[in-house]
């Protein structure tokens, strides 16, 4: 009987305990609250669209007409990892030059009168792999200041667009166009900072601006175009480095 009485008692005990445990991992209307201030994104990668302005620098100011050009461009950046300062990848862009139009009201016998719509337009293209390291990354901070390295080349083109109207049939011939090209190696350096537009948010207002160097290569004088009364043109080159300071403004986007 003594036993007994023993051995209900620990059973007893055994529940009680049991049940204590259970009613606290169990209590209703207890919140566990966790600090997510300091959870950093984990993003597979970051795409940046912006508008850009480039503006002359060095000889190629000197020699080049037009002070500045505006353009946009992408680049895409891959993280190491969420905590690592360092993300890697590469960016595109292009700016409008110049751009030259002529409307030429022309007659020859046989065929009457037509119209030479001639259009000469000058572009830059660029490429760049890009290496950028923000300093405060770890801390998840919504203002994130960086700097970048990029190195890549850059195409200048100037291209031809000529379309003819017949009056006497009332149409248009087949457009003709000619392009004319040529590049440059380019490398440089810059800083900005990207600010987060919402706590929640993966989205960021990015200011940045870069110096870029580039490697001597021929140009077109966007006011030496000379538009001829049979539609071609004709302008003068110039050769000299293609250094440039570039301003952008844009949308950084990171990706999970």
């Amino acid at each position: 009987m003594r036993n007994l009485i023993i051995i209900l008692t620990l059973l007893f005990a055994v529940n009680v305990s049991v049940a204590q445990t259970d009613s606290l991992s169990n209590a209703p209307g207890v919140e566990i609250f966790t600090d997510d201030s300091k959870v950093l994104p984990d993003p597979v990668v970051t795409i940046e669209f912006d508008v850009r302005a480039a503006f002359t620098t060095g000889e190629f100011k000197e020699f080049y007409p037009k002070r500045g050009m505006g353009g946009f461009g992408v680049d895409v950046l891959f993280p190491i990892t969420e905590e690592n300062p360092i993300d890697i990848g590469a960016g595109l862009g292009y700016y409008f030059m110049s751009q030259s139009e002529r409307t030429l009201q022309l007659y020859t016998p046989g065929i009457g009168d037509y119209d030479v719509e001639s259009r000469v337009s000058g572009g830059m293209f660029e490429f760049h792999l890009i290496s950028r390291v923000y300093p405060l990354k770890a801390t998840n901070f919504p203002v994130q200041p960086y700097i970048e390295g990029l190195a890549g080349f850059r195409v200048f083109g100037a291209n031809q667009r000529l379309e003819t109207y017949i009056y006497s049939t009332d149409q248009y011939l087949p457009v003709e166009k000619d392009y004319n090209y040529n590049g440059s190696w380019s490398y440089g350096y810059g800083g900005g900072v990207k600010i987060r537009m919402g706590r929640e948010e993966l989205i960021f207002l990015n200011l940045k601006v870069n110096k870029i160097f580039g490697t001597s290569t021929k140009n077109m004088d966007p006011e030496s175009v000379v538009l001829y009364d049979d539609g071609s043109y004709s302008f003068e080159e110039f050769k000299s480095r293609t250094d440039v300071v570039r301003f952008s403004l844009g949308i950084h986007i990171m990706i999970e």
